[in-house]
């Protein structure tokens, strides 16, 4: 696995490597040698915040071969980017491709906004590690969805499968700390004992050496939510000096410094790197904790702790319907749960808590329902709102418990409970990575359904857009770096994030004038505009706006 680095380290050791790994390359690209691709007249941004340069970038067995003045120069395949900004591919820090990536090039919406490498494993769940019941949960599920069949346990195995499948994008992922949790302890609601967690931390370590880049939890989720500080910070300590410990916390909203106290200490104590998944002060109630939270953050960076976060350019998170429902309820897993709110004296107990919940947020209209799998009128609810929904007298608590009932405890929501002022504050901090926290779909096929978050197709190009060219809060250069040298740093993903001599050739081309996304909260499959070319490994996987066709991702393993 590959250690962390401050960014002065980070540059200098990655070059190193480059230069030494492409030694024999680099030695035989003569100025005579043709080039595989060369794209000629754009503004070169090389990823590392400083302004761009014009120029022209030669590839050669997909990795940038030259930089400069190359119009003299014989290609095999040649394009005029004239007036276009030339980028390292953009690296989804926080995505949720898991499973979508396994159907090879149905997985549009990433790619068309210009993301190469996305990382995957977040908010505690991964596809590996699988004892048999999850091996045989998923199964069922994947194979009921796009008739995939699961037949992996391990990260290995796994990784093996996406590659088999053709990946359309790169992919890394992190393994979730509730999917340990499930793997070794189950879904009950009770600690650890100690050969518990000495086998959660064999598994951590197995993971990281196949491959796997991190460690995630998802907090508010279970089962990784039933897990004490004390048994995160144990786990944590498989991974101590050469990982990252990224997460959704405990709380985002009325104890959400709290949880912020909670991360910091479990990344100090268990020797990782910190990572705030989709960072955010959620309720109005909370936006005033804001600057206290990153305050926060800022006096552990100054002491030595490794800290980034990332953010989707939007007001609005997305997530399942059940997370209106206080962890007791959510005990023991979907079947369980379901059982509890057809107990009408359990049913009636939850209500105040749940309505406490949506109140938190603004109330009912600020539930919009996202995805419903099983109910008849699905494609009519779907984008309502539950306020909306009741307006023929309906009860709003009442609809959702139905809808959850329906989808054997699923279904999902996205909830308005941001601020503008605020997410712009944070998407402008030099240590926030841009990112999606959601997956990749498509406009048509298989991967468009329900009425998913708009940031699944919209969110880099928005940072582009709207947050770059018309709100001006950050520099261009300043945003491409936060979306892909920032994050390969990150991660410690050395040839990656760049446009360097030796590095992959992952590269996005797009016009500044006129990038932005056209996803909608009404009507959110709606690929971007102003990102005409896109480049995988040297290949050309987006051509004028068009998919080529072309799976020339990789999995991407930090070097142990």
């Amino acid at each position: 696995m590959a250690k962390f680095y401050s960014r002065r380290n980070f540059l200098k050791t990655s070059a190193a490597g480059a230069l030494a790994s492409y030694s024999l390359f680099n030695s035989a690209c003569s100025a005579s040698q043709e080039f595989d691709l060369l794209i000629t007249g754009g503004t070169i941004y090389d990823g590392s915040g400083n302004d761009g340069f014009s120029g022209d970038v030669g590839v050669i067995a997909g990795r940038v071969a030259a930089l400069g003045d190359l119009r003299d120069r014989k290609a095999k395949q040649t394009i005029d980017v004239s007036g276009l900004a030339v980028a390292p591919g953009f690296i989804d820090f926080h995505s949720h491709s898991d499973e979508e990536l396994l159907l090879g090039g149905e997985a549009q919406s990433k790619i068309r906004q210009g993301v190469t490498t996305e990382i995957l494993g977040q908010d505690g769940g991964s596809m590996a590690p699988l004892n048999d019941a999850m091996r045989a949960k998923l199964h069922e599920d994947l194979t009921k969805r796009y008739g995939i069949a699961v037949d992996w346990t391990d990260f290995s195995g796994y990784f093996q499968r996406l590659e088999q499948s053709g990946l359309i994008t790169n992919a890394a992922s992190m393994i979730g700390q509730g999917t340990l949790r499930e793997f070794v302890v189950g879904l009950d609601n009770r600690p650890a004992t100690a050969d518990e967690i000495n086998h959660m931390q064999a598994l951590l370590r197995t993971a990281l050496q196949q491959g796997a880049c991190g460690i995630s939890s998802g907090l508010e989720y279970t089962p990784g939510c039933f897990a004490s500080t004390e048994e995160i910070i144990a786990v944590c300590r498989a991974a101590a000096g050469k990982s990252i410990y990224s997460t959704h916390m405990r709380n985002e909203d009325d104890t959400l410094l709290e949880a912020i106290a909670e991360a910091i200490r479990i990344a100090q104590e268990a020797g990782v790197a910190l990572n705030i998944s989709h960072i955010k002060a959620s309720g109005q109630n909370n936006w005033r904790k804001q600057p206290e939270m990153l305050a926060m953050l800022e006096a552990s960076r100054a002491n030595g702790l490794r800290v980034t976060c990332d953010r989707y350019p939007y007001i609005a998170y997305s997530t399942g319907l059940s997370s209106l429902f206080p962890l007791w309820s959510r005990e023991g897993g979907s079947e369980a749960f379901v059982s509890r709110l057809q107990d009408v004296s359990i049913r009636a107990k939850l209500r105040p808590e749940v309505q406490y919940e949506a109140d938190k947020i603004g109330g009912w209209k600020s539930v919009m329902i996202s995805s419903l799998q099983n109910h008849p009128r699905r494609s009519e609810y779907e984008g309502m709102n539950l306020a909306e929904l009741a307006q023929h007298g309906a009860d709003p608590y009442d609809l959702l418990v139905e809808f959850i009932i329906g989808e054997n405890g699923g279904g999902g929501m996205v909830g308005f409970a941001m601020r503008e002022e605020d997410t712009a504050q944070l998407l402008a901090n030099p240590y926030c990575m841009p990112a999606s926290d959601g997956s990749s779909l498509a406009e048509q096929g298989v991967l468009r359904s329900g009425n998913p978050h708009p940031r699944s197709f919209g969110t880099f190009p928005r940072v582009l857009g709207k947050y770059v060219r018309e709100e001006a809060i950050m520099p261009l250069a300043g945003a491409i770096r936060k979306m892909t040298a920032l994050p390969a740093e990150t991660l410690g993903l050395q040839d990656r994030g760049s446009l360097k001599n030796g590095y992959w050739a992952d590269i996005v081309i797009f016009d500044p004038t006129t990038v932005n996304d056209r996803a909608t909260w009404s009507q959110p499959h709606q690929y971007p505009v102003g990102i005409p070319f896109v480049i995988v490994n040297g290949q050309l996987v987006i051509d004028q706006e068009k998919f080529t066709g072309k799976l020339a991702g990789k999995i991407l393993r930090p070097q142990v």
